[in-house]
């Protein structure tokens, strides 16, 4: 009888024993990584990885559901798609209890971030266990003992990443491209050292040689540089030709931020001498200069860049036999009117926003009746425009550590950075022309009611610096001009003046009849913009 209750007592404890290791289901998912396309391809690691994980798995009598990584990805961001996908799969699988790695820095290098996830993990029942490291992650003993592998992960690639700076500033001093081939060149050792790449002008590069040697002249501009070398195979943007003209390393020469300002002599082929790279370099600062001095607050011209064609391209200026004149940037569309007439237009289209000072006070309750609905809107869409500001800014930083440490190829990142740059510019202007403040309704209320008395004939006695303020207050993305109806019509309204036409016609109304005050205010009033005044 005592003997059976000590082989009670023996089970109960060896079960015990067991969930020290397996606190939950005895189920788990297994994550390998390596951080580079050349070791997944030329190495065993991943493999070495997973034997070893599936072996802990089998020893411990774990059953694996799923198998994530088997890839590069980078351990200085979360940001990885599988390992985003892993996360997601063992959250939303209740009966996962263990993430398996190899080690602690195969699952993050974020130092404190990694921390605070593995320990929102175990709050969810989830253990993250490394097989080459004896640590029992389920005890607070074991989880401060992860935490110090997480930090000093972070710190051996802190670390990592200043050799490397330092490393790769001494081979560009010895005159070697340590970053992606540069346009118009071949590197017939990609995947040697720096110091053993072998740069070739590749076909492409001919054709810049002609773009530098065009530009140098002064004769034509970008654009039409672009367009007479695109027939031959030259396939390259505005901006990308503006970087191109102004690398020294066509002339020769290695610059870069780890340099601080120094100008090395490159072991590469020179694409065209100094003296012409220097020469296209000061026609393209001339151009640059002549645009603003000619054209940059020019008082004739107060809706360039504000005004655009109808096909959105920005309207600059020129001035013949002393007329200036408005032309669309865009080649080809035709776009050319007098400056006088459009600017006395857009004065005739400002009036549409005018206010009688008879129904003033009438006017100011309708008006922070409806701007109060619309702020109840535009809460919402901030919190949204913050936290997608926040995640390409994400983007963009992963990009840059791909470009710097994982030979992320320069067109890629130029590209993709481009886009996501275009986007952030959108977003932030979204939020900057975010003009409704709770605090200070009142105020700007009765500010935009005194503006709009006369509003027209307050633009036009402004200088060209104050005309513009004005024009963006009123209109955020500026005027569209279509030639052909020979009208302005625009798409955004700020919303402290969009409701005046709305309301004026409504107030007329009540000078007719009293009971149609009360749509004044209703909270069913139509909201901003329901009936913009869109052209003239």
């Amino acid at each position: 009888m005592e003997a059976n209750k000590e082989q009670l007592l023996a089970n109960f404890l060896n079960k015990k024993a067991d969930k020290s290791i397996n606190r939950g289901k005895p189920f788990a998912v297994i994550y390998t990584r390596v951080s580079s396309q050349e070791q997944a391809e030329n190495n065993n690691s991943l493999e070495t990885q997973l034997k070893l994980c599936k072996d802990y798995a089998t020893k411990q009598k774990l059953t694996i559901k799923a198998y994530f990584g088997g890839t590069y990805e980078s351990a200085k961001t979360d940001g990885r798609k599988e390992f985003q996908k892993m996360l997601e799969f063992v959250k939303k699988d209740k009966d996962i209890s263990f993430i398996l790695v190899y080690n602690f820095d195969r699952f993050s290098r974020t130092g404190a971030t990694a921390s605070a996830l593995s320990e929102q993990l175990h709050n969810d029942g989830i253990t993250v266990k490394s097989v080459t490291q004896d640590i029992d992650s389920s005890t607070a003993a074991g989880r401060l003992q992860e935490n110090f592998f997480h930090l000093f992960n972070r710190y051996e690639n802190q670390q990592r990443s200043a050799r490397t700076c330092t490393n790769m500033r001494e081979v560009m001093l010895s005159g070697y491209w340590p970053f992606a081939t540069p346009m118009g060149y071949k590197n017939l050792k990609p995947k040697h050292k720096a110091c053993e790449h072998k740069y070739v002008i590749a076909p492409e590069g001919k054709l810049l040689k002609q773009a530098f040697e065009l530009k140098a002249s002064g004769v034509i501009g970008d654009v039409d540089i672009i367009a007479q070398l695109a027939p031959k195979g030259l396939k390259i943007t505005e901006k990308n030709f503006r970087w191109v003209m102004s690398n020294p390393f066509y002339a020769g020469y290695i610059s870069s931020k780890l340099l601080k300002g120094q100008m090395v002599k490159g072991k590469h082929p020179a694409l065209i001498s100094l003296e012409t790279f220097l020469k296209a370099n000061k026609v393209l600062a001339q151009a640059h200069n002549v645009g603003i001095l000619k054209f940059n607050k020019q008082e004739e011209l107060p809706l360039k860049i504000f005004a655009k064609d109808s096909n959105g391209s920005p309207l600059t200026g020129y001035i013949k036999k002393g007329i200036w004149y408005y032309k669309s940037r865009a080649k080809g569309n035709g776009t050319n009117v007098n400056a006088k007439k459009l600017n006395d237009q857009f004065k005739t289209f400002l009036k549409l926003f005018e206010t009688d000072s008879n129904n003033s006070s009438v006017l100011e309750k309708a008006l922070e009746n409806i701007l109060k609905n619309k702020l109840k809107v535009q809460a919402s869409d901030l919190v949204k425009t913050r936290k997608r500001i926040s995640e390409l800014e994400g983007q963009k930083e992963k990009l840059e550590e791909r470009f710097v440490y994982e030979n992320l190829p320069k067109e890629l990142y130029e590209k993709y950075t481009a886009k996501i740059e275009a986007d952030l510019a959108i977003l932030r202007q979204e939020l900057a022309n975010t003009e409704l403040d709770s605090s200070n309704l009142n105020s700007g209320v009765k500010k935009c009611l005194q503006i709009a008395s006369n509003i027209s004939q307050i633009w036009d006695s402004k200088d060209f610096t104050e005309k513009q303020k004005l024009q963006y207050l009123v209109f955020p993305q500026g005027i569209e001009y279509d030639k052909k109806n020979d009208r302005v019509r625009t798409q955004k309204i700020n919303s402290l003046f969009a409701a005046i036409p709305y309301l004026t016609r409504v107030s007329e109304k009540i000078k007719k009849d009293n009971s149609s005050q009360n749509c004044l205010f209703s909270s069913q009033v139509a909201p901003t913009g329901i009936e913009p005044v869109s052209k003239v």
